[in-house]
């Protein structure tokens, strides 16, 4: 679950790989509508994702607002067109209550586990500009106003045994296949005073792109639905650009 603000820091490695995906637009499909559930499987789900950190109740999976992309498979036949479309909707899924934890300052749900492994190292790869924004609108007693930026892309990758050895030595859990995401602004992160003052944290314009490699697995989830679990993130730049091949 990414934003380009969280990623823009993040640490290179250093490590000759060996270029591999290619290009297979495809396009996402709409959503399946799903019954809406009674009362008392309502409360219960909110409560359930309350103890995760969302606060309020964030939408029902059927009702959520999802980013707009172009899911396409880059992993030359290795998985099918349409495994590929389910996972690109599940991160689209994901970044979609992302978004919401982050409009609603529900910075625990970043430490939960409900969208990513919860230890220090992957935290604060995935989360770690989010969390210290998080605690400077917590600290001055205001709340996020987040405008999200758009995803045109999302494009699922292999990810060779040498960058997934990278991963084991810093920390980060590997996987096997990877969501190469474009971010393209603009994207703003401001602080509303108690007082009504507003200070600006974060912003781009609507020219700016970034490309970033998430990995991860397929995640189903009963209150949110399938989401894209994270064990991690890269920026798509020098040795890891050929990975990401956008």
């Amino acid at each position: 679950m990414l934003g380009m603000r969280s990623l823009g820091s993040l640490a290179m490695v250093m490590l000759a790989l060996i270029a591999c995906g290619g290009n297979q637009p495809k396009h996402s499909l709409p959503q399946k509508s799903r019954p809406i559930l009674s009362a008392q499987a309502a409360k219960a789900r909110c409560a359930r994702l309350a103890a995760l950190g969302f606060d309020p109740c964030p939408p029902l999976p059927s009702r959520i607002q999802l980013p707009k992309a172009q899911i396409r498979n880059g992993t030359n036949g290795a998985i099918s067109n349409a495994t590929a479309e389910l996972w690109g909707m599940a991160f689209l899924r994901g970044q979609a209550y992302y978004y919401w934890a982050i409009q609603h300052d529900d910075e625990q749900t970043l430490r939960s586990g409900v969208f990513a492994l919860p230890d220090p190292t992957t935290v604060g790869n995935l989360f770690g500009g989010d969390l210290q924004e998080l605690d400077e609108v917590r600290q001055a007693g205001g709340t996020m106003i987040y405008q999200p930026p758009q995803t045109p892309i999302v494009q699922v990758v292999v990810i060779p045994s040498s960058l997934q050895t990278a991963m084991t030595n810093q920390g980060l859990h590997p996987a096997a296949y990877g969501l190469a995401v474009e971010f393209k602004g603009p994207e703003s992160r401001v602080l509303q005073l108690p007082d009504g003052k507003r200070k600006v944290i974060f912003s781009i314009g609507p020219g700016y792109v970034d490309d970033f490699l998430v990995w991860g697995v397929l995640k189903p989830d009963s209150s949110l639905g399938s989401i894209w679990y994270e064990y991690g993130v890269y920026e798509c730049r020098g040795i890891v650009t050929s990975i990401c091949n956008l």
